[in-house]
């Protein structure tokens, strides 16, 4: 999935982890950097928002992150403008969020089991999300989560969030942490659609 290039040569200092890099650099990265795009865009994702994208971001999130429950609000506003945020799951945040990341997977609608995740903030088993988890993940869960994690690791991303965007002239860009909201629009202006087209081969 991807995004656009804009003016944002700086390091965030937010509540989260810390990590800018815009654009990834020198033609040896930005080759690196393609072809984890597409191992991304080849990863299980769960939409949210727009149907018909005109902007689209990744994000490597925890059903227990706090800092993605305040990015998954900020960016809700976003969605009328045409943005459609593709949410790649990982377990890292504590011992529920596997089990909760399973529930989302293997729910009915994983779109709307996220949705409920996060409107139910604080409400569930534990201070986190409010899905009740799945008690024994099955190993396909785990591996999946597996393979999330490890993709984030390979974008440079330590913990969550995690965004990555591609602009209209192919440049990658990825935004460790929770930036802040006044740049959001920016954020979202650069952020093209992939290649392949508004609606990518695979998601839940």
């Amino acid at each position: 999935m991807m995004r656009s290039g804009m003016k944002l040569g700086l390091v965030y200092v937010a509540a989260a982890l810390l990590t800018l890099t815009l654009p990834l650099a020198a033609s040896a990265r930005d080759a690196t950097a393609r072809a984890q795009m597409r191992a991304l865009q080849q990863t299980d994702w769960i939409p949210e928002g727009s149907a018909h994208p005109r902007h689209v971001i990744y994000v490597f999130m925890d059903a227990n992150c706090p800092y993605c429950h305040v990015l998954w609000m900020a960016l809700k506003p976003y969605y009328r403008s045409g943005l459609q945020v593709r949410d790649i799951l990982v377990g890292v945040i504590s011992a529920s969020s596997p089990g909760k990341a399973a529930a989302i997977f293997n729910a009915a609608d994983p779109s709307a089991a996220l949705r409920m995740n996060e409107a139910r903030w604080g409400r569930g088993v534990d201070a986190g999300g409010g899905i009740t988890p799945v008690v024994h993940p099955s190993a396909q869960d785990l591996r999946e989560l597996a393979h999330n994690e490890a993709l984030m690791q390979a974008f440079g991303f330590d913990g969550t969030p995690g965004l990555v965007l591609m602009d209209a002239r192919g440049k990658v860009y990825t935004i460790g942490g929770l930036p802040p909201k006044s740049d959001l629009g920016q954020i979202v202006a650069t952020a093209s659609v992939p290649p392949e087209g508004a609606h990518a081969a695979k998601m839940h």
